[in-house]
């Protein structure tokens, strides 16, 4: 099980120095950090981070983020192991997933809601998250 997942903000946060969350979501780490925990990025937040972070890139004539330096970052993600690949639990839990989007009247989009599912179901523990509706979302439990 995952200890301490990184929901989409905090890992866009620590990927584009540019992002107005940069040094919050840096101290939130070194904080998960120094409490012995490990935080975790699963496969399906980085892929979402990864794509948000590309239209940043492609659209923003300021301050863009450094998307080979961002790539880079990703793959020793992956090559260090920090990656956890969950999407495979998906196939069981989509009906779950699409209640909780239900539940919560679109408030929480398709992958915040499986967050909320993967939780459920144990596979992943508290989630690091900016996102004040997630965090607020019954049963939850996340660390800011």
């Amino acid at each position: 099980m995952v200890d301490i997942a990184l929901d989409t903000n905090v890992v866009i946060g620590l990927l584009d120095k540019g992002d107005s969350l940069n040094a919050r979501a840096k101290e939130l780490v070194r904080s998960i950090r120094n409490a012995g925990d490990e935080p975790m990025t699963l496969d399906f937040i980085a892929a979402e981070a990864v794509s948000v972070l590309c239209r940043r890139a492609t659209e923003r004539k300021h301050n863009a983020p450094d998307l080979p330096e961002i790539l880079a970052e990703v793959r020793r993600w992956y090559d260090d192991e920090q990656i956890e690949f969950v999407q495979s639990e998906f196939e069981a839990l989509y009906p779950r997933i699409l209640d909780v989007v239900g539940q919560s009247g679109g408030k929480l989009n398709f992958n915040d809601a499986a967050l909320v599912a993967l939780q459920r179901e144990g596979v992943i523990d508290e989630v690091a998250t900016f996102d004040a509706t997630l965090a607020a979302h019954p049963g939850f439990r996340s660390i800011a």
